[in-house]
């Protein structure tokens, strides 16, 4: 004990003498020396003078083993007398966490030990169980500096805001830089007028006149000022939306496909389900309001609950989903924190991504994701049968360290639609209880997914979920090639218009107005904006009188019309990167433009037409915000102005890629694509093989000997 403890032990050693008269010793397996009788009674009486009734009796059980258990024993008892982890990082009356899991499992960690810091920081930000997320934020808030200090970042982030600095500024220009970037919580990527001509008029008066649509279908408002991030967060939540739950340890923006068909039943349950899962996942804490609403409620009701109406048999309101959150349905999946009830005292280990979609379209990216829903309909096409879900996804990892990597989501089950919202709430309680709290770059549940084993982790989810998982239905192929970019028809006499959006920048440049043609359609038309997962934006309920009007507006700000948008520049997609993100290692979203124009031209030089293209996805750093890993072609920062090189990447989204060279120079992009563009050109299987199936069939080893020496 003193080995392991320190100097801790000898305050327990006194405790336990005072109790040792009333407390029974157990029986010893005969040939054990005095000195280990000695530790496995010291055990003992630590265990019954610091941990509960159970730990108690577990640790007298194995006193009383045969010999061949001593060692287990000694192991279980020296968990059982280490209290301090459950006492710090759980509340009183919490019975569950990551420090006393609702069901075991195996794995290279135990969560008690040597956690990460922002595991400290979340435990130490609540003053209170319904204040959680809280502090030091608030006192930072307050005072007149233009900046906040390392945990009041980390707690803002669960706010929806990161701090940032403009890296390009030098000396005391850089010091007098601090700004925030606020990203929404905006499930399905809907945006109503009221909200969006809100945002539009803060870019402009809080922001740096500019609005950004990220990958996961939010939008992002860079630029704002400490003394201006309360307005900006109240205004946000008085117009029915939230930046809770934009960033955190918390579940993240819930994805959709982004058609607007009202008579597709599929597509339909999508966004109701999509909904329910951000209202059912959003944490409980007061501290939002506290902080940034003066205590009080939001003038406007969150305008995504109008879709938790209908989703099974058994849940068919908004109270329905909220009763969800707060009540058991499973088997240990709430933690009995009485503010938190499913996430407990300090929520996830790292950001949690859910996607739902339905079989064909995999426009978002199903596969990144923590979690993922396909829809499966009743051969009526009108009712719900359920899902098939989908575990593991990610892309994040780090340069030179192989125990990061991006990973595919694996296939886990299907679950009916009476029980979805509760196979969610088992597989965040697994992740919860069971991710790796102690090293944070392995915090993803892919990680967990990876060091159990699919089978182990559907086993385990089913212990949570409180019964066996049913297979998988079986699913169509991906289609290629869906954005839903251009007009469509809705089904419903009205249309929806996709509007390619490079990088998801939406901005007054030059001669593109796209800032300005796009508040004067919602103004003039009171349309609703619906974020995509590819940067863009799509107009909705658009009637067929308007059409004509709307393409005007378009063509008069400067905004090209689909068909004049190249291929390669629908499919690409950037992170923002420089000046402002303090990850970045080089250029990404600024650059995106100049690189798609020379993949082009490198294309045109092998004889290959505009006809062709290919998913190109370019950040800043390996973190993976575009999601660069599934790419079939991809460019990850790797330094100043040089890239670490991916290919073959599935054009549906399927696979991730694998890394043909480091530190490609930028300027060398054509040299590089050259010969493997000629390649595709001579060698594929057929005149239809995409690129990404090419490199992937050919492999990295032989795509090598084709790149300049």
């Amino acid at each position: 004990a003193k080995s392991r403890w320190g100097s801790r032990a000898h305050a327990r050693a006194s405790s336990s003498v005072a109790i040792a008269a009333s407390v029974p010793v157990p029986a010893m397996p005969s040939g054990i020396s005095a000195s280990f009788r000695s530790v496995i009674l010291a055990l003992v009486l630590s265990a019954a003078r610091f941990a509960p009734a159970d730990a108690w009796r577990t640790a007298t059980a194995h006193a009383r083993a045969p010999l061949s258990a001593v060692r287990g024993a000694r192991a279980a008892a020296m968990v059982a007398t280490e209290p301090d982890a459950a006492v710090k990082y759980m509340r009183p009356g919490q019975k569950f966490g990551p420090q006393k899991p609702g069901h075991p499992a195996a794995k290279p960690y135990d969560n008690l030990q040597k956690l990460n810091g922002v595991e400290d920081v979340k435990v130490n930000s609540g003053p209170s169980a319904d204040r959680q997320l809280l502090q030091p934020l608030k006192d930072e808030m307050a005072n007149e500096e233009i900046s906040i200090g390392k945990d009041a970042v980390v707690v803002l982030k669960h706010h929806g805001s990161y701090q940032q600095q403009d890296r390009e500024a030098r000396g005391a220009d850089r010091a007098k830089s601090y700004q925030f970037m606020l990203r929404l919580k905006v499930p399905n990527g809907v945006v109503p007028p009221e909200l969006y001509k809100e945002l539009d008029d803060m870019a402009d008066k809080y922001g740096q006149g500019d609005l950004r649509a990220t990958t996961r279908q939010a939008f992002q408002l860079h630029g704002v000022l400490k003394k201006d991030l309360k307005t900006v967060i109240a205004t946000i939540a008085n117009a029915g939306g939230s930046t809770l739950g934009g960033c955190g340890d918390i579940n993240r923006n819930v994805m959709t496909p982004s058609a607007v068909l009202p008579n597709n039943m599929a597509y339909v349950y999508c966004q109701r389900y999509a909904s329910a899962f951000a209202e059912l996942f959003k944490p409980q804490s007061n501290a939002f309001s506290e902080l940034w609403l003066d205590g009080e409620k939001a003038l406007t009701t969150e305008y995504w609950r109008k879709d938790l109406y209908d989703l099974s048999q058994t849940v068919k309101t908004p109270e329905d989903v909220d009763r969800l959150a707060v009540t058991e349905t499973g088997v240990n999946t709430m933690t009995g924190h009485e503010n938190e009830p499913l996430y407990g005292t300090t929520y996830l280990p790292r950001k949690f991504k859910i996607a739902v979609t339905v079989p064909g379209d995999n426009s978002l990216d199903l596969y990144a994701n923590d979690l993922g829903f396909v829809v499966i309909m009743e051969p009526d096409g009108r009712t719900l049968k359920g899902f098939n879900v989908y575990v593991g996804g990610g892309m994040g990892r780090t340069h030179n360290k192989e125990t990061t990597f991006a990973r595919v989501a694996d296939e886990l089950c299907f679950v009916p639609a009476e029980r979805a919202l509760d196979l969610a709430k088992a597989v965040l309680a697994v992740q919860r209880d069971h991710g790796n709290r102690e090293v944070r770059a392995n915090a993803r549940m892919k990680y967990l997914v990876h060091t159990l084993g699919v089978d182990a982790f559907r086993d385990l989810v089913a212990s949570y979920f409180g019964g066996p998982l049913e297979a998988a239905m079986p699913l169509p192929p991906w289609i290629e090639g869906i954005d839903w970019m251009g007009w469509h028809a809705q089904g419903d006499g009205r249309y929806f218009l996709g509007l390619n959006v490079e990088q998801g920048r939406i901005i007054d440049k030059g001669s593109l107005k796209l800032k300005t043609a796009l508040r004067k359609i919602v103004d003039e038309f009171d349309m609703t904006v619906r974020l995509t997962p590819g940067q863009s934006v799509v107009l909705e309920n658009v009637e067929e009188g308007q059409k004509d009007a709307i393409d005007k507006i378009l063509a008069d700000h400067g905004v090209a019309p689909i068909h004049e948008v190249d291929m390669l520049t629908r499919k690409s997609m950037a992170c923002p990167a420089l000046p402002l993100c303090g990850l970045a290692q080089t250029e990404a979203e600024r650059i995106m433009p100049d690189l798609n124009a020379r993949l082009r031209e490198t294309l045109r030089g092998v004889g290959l037409g505009d006809e062709q293209s290919f998913i190109t996805r370019v950040t800043g750093c390996p973190n993976g915000c575009a999601r660069p890993y599934l790419a079939e072609l991809a460019l990850v920062g790797q330094g100043p102005n040089q890239y670490q090189v991916w290919v073959a990447g599935s054009p549906v989204g399927t696979r991730v890629g694998e890394v043909l060279m480091d530190k490609m120079k930028v300027d060398d992009l054509e040299a590089t694509m050259e010969p493997l563009f000629k390649a595709w050109k001579e060698q594929r299987a057929t005149a239809t093989e995409a690129f990404g199936d090419f490199t992937h069939r050919i492999g990295v080893e032989a795509l090598r000997e084709l790149l300049p020496k």
